[in-house]
């Protein structure tokens, strides 16, 4: 794996009981095991959590791909 093309993995964390589920995520550079970027706002379902992991996570290789160009 290039550090020059990093990769990202998005790990969902789940607290509560059903039906009362909260749900936040963690994006991850690489193998780092210290998240690069972590959600500030608690999701009630876990499909709007993945929404916004995956639109933070497109904003940091959007980031990643300009660094490059320069």
């Amino acid at each position: 794996m290039s550090e020059s093309r990093p990769t990202y993995r998005v790990e969902m964390k789940c607290s509560g009981t059903p039906p009362d589920d909260i749900y936040a995520w963690e994006i991850y550079r690489n193998l780092d095991v210290l998240p690069v970027l972590r959600s500030r706002q608690a999701f009630l379902s876990r499909r709007d959590g993945l929404a916004d992991a995956n639109r933070s996570r497109l904003g940091l290789v959007d980031v990643d791909r300009q660094n490059l160009k320069t």
